[in-house]
């Protein structure tokens, strides 16, 4: 059972020699090894229901006391650099952010903005939610949204074919997800460096080939003047820096992330912008101001503490990872292992890497502006069950990729990235994240694979040209890419 939330053990009932089989038959193992005891489900279910309680109590204590619900949420950067919070205290502060619902006491909105829309007003942002939790709830805590659960980004605020469509995507296992970002960033980055030295020392040019972990990032050029060609680099920025967030691949790390949802979706401003606004205002995205303290001039300063985007990143990266339950049944087990080979025949792995090595599972949370210590983590060790391995079995290369005309954005975003170029979604934990794509228009997944267009038209075309059987089992296998299933109290 996590620590940290009391969700328990994959099923509420307590069948401890295994659950029973269609029809009555042979039992079905437990997923991942021995079944719990009975005391073991009884603590589960318990201690779920405990939280339930807790939770609704904290409902009455906010009714009664304004101002209660909001102390969950605040966190002193300070005190986190002095070591006053561990890791679970770290964990409760980034579960509270996600639930907790904003209102204009907490910043929600600001004076020039609208009132709750679905389309966005620019890069401002459109007001579409009262919460993390309110676009992330299909398949379980956390998970993924629904199709009326759509962002409309950067719109006019009033016409939803003004804006560029989102679907919210699950955010399980994302401490893996950064720390491969950042090691590849870094190997990235030595390329180029030795690249840099190498061209410095022998007077003439270096062209070298950029990869990390079995990807290709295209190649580049150095000069031995210093300067660098990279014209011929692919799947990334120019500064070689992966960014494993966003549809788009458009932000590095889970602090950031936490930032940009919570100004685009509530119109609430972290402390750490405000204090960038200070030395450099930044308008568009945030407000006119006058003060600094204030950008959006709704009267409420520090909306959102540095300590509670330490406290959220955190969060999400011990969050539990996604699995592979492979079905039970014989017949579909067959299906199953001839649907993953089949993955890798049609050239769905070339993309959707099934897995990529990560070499150091310890994660060092830097603050922002203190220069206080890190927050440690050791990604195989800390937050919720089941854990990760160094061997990540994300599905997915970290990259961006080229889809093609039909699947690119009605216009161009708030980055410099093609309309038709978007980051590889990690597949694990797909099963459980309908609708698919990154604005929901796939109902299933085989309507998802047929969409795909570009880069991956060759893929596209052999999955359409297997024999109907093979594209069940392919799907069979993609369905088994899945999340444990754990106890919850829905009030």
């Amino acid at each position: 059972m996590s620590a940290f939330r009391c969700f328990g053990f994959a099923l509420v009932l307590p069948l401890a020699a295994g659950l029973l089989a269609a029809g009555g038959e042979e039992p079905i193992p437990w997923p991942h090894g021995d079944a719990p005891s009975s005391a073991d489900l009884d603590e589960g279910v318990g201690a779920a229901l405990s939280l339930a309680t807790l939770e609704r109590v904290e409902e009455f204590l906010e009714a009664a006391e304004k101002g209660e619900d909001r102390e969950h949420i605040f966190a002193l950067q300070t005190n986190i650099d002095l070591g006053a919070y561990d890791l679970e205290r770290l964990f409760a502060f980034g579960d509270a952010l996600f639930a907790h619902e904003f209102r204009g006491e907490d910043g929600f909105g600001d004076r020039p903005l609208p009132g709750l829309s679905r389309v966005h007003s620019g890069v401002r942002g459109g007001l579409d939610t009262y919460s993390c939790a309110g676009c992330h709830s299909v398949g379980g805590p956390d998970g993924a949204g629904a199709p009326t659960q759509n962002a409309f980004l950067l719109g006019d605020g009033d016409r939803a074919s003004s804006a560029n469509q989102r679907n919210a995507p699950h955010v399980l296992g994302l401490g893996f997800v950064q720390a491969l970002g950042a090691e590849m960033t870094f190997e990235l980055g030595q390329t180029r460096t030795n690249a840099l030295a190498k061209a410095a020392d022998t007077g003439a040019d270096v062209t070298v080939s950029l990869e990390s972990k079995g990807v290709s990032f295209g190649s580049l050029t150095a000069y031995p003047d210093g300067s660098l060609d990279t014209s011929a680099v692919a799947g990334v920025d120019r500064d070689l820096v992966v960014k494993p967030f966003g549809w788009k691949g458009e932000i590095a790390r889970l602090r950031r992330f936490t930032e940009d949802a919570a100004r685009i979706h509530f119109g609430v401003q972290s402390h750490v912008l405000a204090l960038g606004w200070q030395v450099e205002p930044d308008v568009p995205h945030l407000g006119a101001g006058p003060n600094w303290w204030d950008p959006d001039n709704d009267g409420v300063q520090r909306e959102i503490e540095e300590g509670i985007l330490t406290a959220t990143a955190v969060y999400m990266a011990m969050l539990e990872t996604p699995v592979i339950l492979p079905p039970h049944d014989p017949g579909l087990r067959a299906r199953w292992s001839n649907g993953m080979a089949v993955f890798e025949e049609v050239g769905c792995a070339s993309c959707h890497h099934p897995e990529l090595p990560l070499a150091n599972v310890r994660w060092d949370e830097w603050p922002d502006t203190t220069g206080g210590p890190p927050v440690e983590l050791n990604l195989m060790r800390d937050g919720e069950k089941p854990r990760g391995t160094s061997l990540v079995k994300l599905y997915s290369d970290l990259r961006r990729h080229d889809m093609g005309e039909e699947l690119a954005d009605p216009h161009d975003g708030a980055f410099d990235i093609p309309r038709s170029v978007f980051l590889t979604r990690p597949l694990w934990g797909l099963a459980e994240t309908a609708p698919y794509l990154h604005d929901g228009r796939a109902a299933t997944i085989p309507e998802a694979i047929l969409a795909h267009g570009g880069e991956a038209a060759a893929a596209r075309d052999a999955f359409g040209a297997l024999d109907p059987e093979d594209q069940k089992d392919l799907h069979v296998f993609l369905l088994s890419l899945t999340r444990e299933p754990k106890v919850h109290v829905l009030q």
